[in-house]
């Protein structure tokens, strides 16, 4: 039988080809669409990580602005410290010993995060610009940027769907600053207001006066401008004292609280030293785990400041304030007796934090002269300790910087009424 040369060949037959190609486009786009979730979650997870190093960056480096301090180091140690999780840099601890800052890792921890200096900027507010080290000013840079792009990170999967996606760049950045901490702790010490004065002028206390104990008979606190308190009185007492100076201080204090006199008390000296970088030899170093110190031991009296006034920011012959010896992290600068010994700039510099810039409850002490029960908290000083307590008749001294609670106080205060507290490192983007 002749086939008719005009028959067309069966449908099934004609279709076989488009169905293949239907499944290899469909196959495709299914391939495509699984790389597309594994890849975006592997970039999920190097901008995780990559972020994680960012803040760690920038918190670290925070930690070292100065900014109206006149540091000029500041800068450079801010640096070092956001690069440290890069470089894996030896602890500047001397109590721990030579301890490698775990380095930050990337791309599922195979990969160190590259931090540059220049990856490490500086601005003035937290709007920008920010600027590197050379165009950054340390006495006014009180932001610090962390931010580095990740490059050349492979692309599997989604090159199906699109060829020429070889690669991907995942960035991250952070920014810190130095901000009052939430806690608001007072040193167990209360300067005296002037009778009859209130908040609206300071309780009639200058700002650079130095405020001291009195030295003469009688109450403790009749003829002197500030004493020992106990905050939770009647229960309180030296060790408690102690722990509060050795501590954060107390930090649950209301304005209106009754606070009493426990006395003048010798053995607070060792908790009161701590805080100028000044030990007992007995029990070594390791103390500074439990009482750190101010990031300067420099000491004020009469003997080396005759001023006796504006220790924190003002001038002597032969002497630097406060502001100077803290942006040089001078350590006190007299022998000390035994069985003391005093930390150098070095271990300063490490171990510091702001611990003599403190917060004093202010009170009526003449209600104690008069024997008429316990004074209440009426406001917050923001006061300097000026020198340790050494020798046979040691008298500590503190000066007075104003109110923690007036805008630019010292003491690290926002302003904020009852707020006042230490600087520290605070992520704000």
């Amino acid at each position: 039988m002749k086939r008719h040369p005009h028959r067309r060949e069966a449908p099934a037959r004609r279709q076989r080809g488009a169905v293949a190609i239907m499944l290899g486009i469909t196959l495709a786009v299914l391939i495509g669409f699984a790389g597309l979730a594994i890849d975006l979650g592997r970039f999920f997870i190097i901008k995780t990580e990559l972020q994680n190093a960012m803040d760690a960056c920038a918190l670290a480096a925070s930690s070292q602005l100065r900014p109206g301090q006149n540091n000029a180091n500041a800068l450079d140690r801010a640096i070092a410290y956001g690069r440290v999780f890069t470089t894996g840099g030896v602890s500047e601890n001397p109590l721990e010993g030579n301890i490698a800052a775990i380095q930050n890792r990337v791309n599922f921890q195979g990969q160190v995060v590259n931090v540059q200096p220049e990856n490490v900027t500086f601005a003035e507010n937290l709007a920008g610009p920010y600027v590197t080290r050379a165009s950054a000013d340390a006495n006014t840079a009180a932001f610090v940027q962390c931010s580095v792009p990740l490059a050349d990170i492979p692309v599997f999967f989604m090159r199906v769907l699109n060829p020429l996606l070889t690669t991907q760049t995942v960035s991250a950045r952070a920014v810190a600053t130095l901000a009052p901490s939430d806690s608001a702790c007072a040193i167990p010490v209360a300067a005296c207001k002037v009778a009859g004065t209130t908040a609206a002028s300071s309780f009639g206390l200058s700002i650079g006066q130095w405020l001291a104990p009195p030295s003469g008979p009688g109450s403790p606190y009749g003829t002197g401008n500030f004493g020992w308190i106990d905050f939770t009185p009647p229960g309180g007492g030296a060790s408690e004292l102690a722990d509060l100076l050795t501590g954060p201080g107390q930090c649950d204090t209301a304005i209106g609280s009754e606070v009493d006199e426990p006395g003048a008390i010798a053995s607070l000296e060792t908790a009161w030293n701590s805080r100028f970088g000044i030990y007992r030899s007995g029990a070594g170093n390791p103390q500074v785990a439990t009482a750190p110190p101010d990031i300067t031991g420099y000491g004020y009296s009469l003997s080396n400041w005759p001023a006796g006034a504006n220790a924190y920011a003002g001038s002597q012959a032969g002497a630097i304030n406060y502001r100077t010896a803290a942006s040089s992290y001078a350590s006190y600068q007299f022998s000390v007796p035994n069985p003391y010994s005093s930390i150098s700039s070095g271990q300063h510099t490490s171990l510091g934090r702001f611990r003599r810039l403190v917060v004093a409850p202010v009170v009526d002490c003449s209600v104690w002269n008069v024997g008429t029960g316990r004074p209440v908290v009426e406001g917050w000083a923001c006061v300097l300790m000026l020198n340790p307590m050494l020798g046979s008749s040691p008298v500590p001294t503190m000066e007075f910087l104003g109110l923690s609670t007036a805008v630019g106080s010292p003491c690290a205060t926002n302003g904020a009424p009852g707020t006042f507290g230490p600087l520290v490192p605070q992520l704000v983007q």
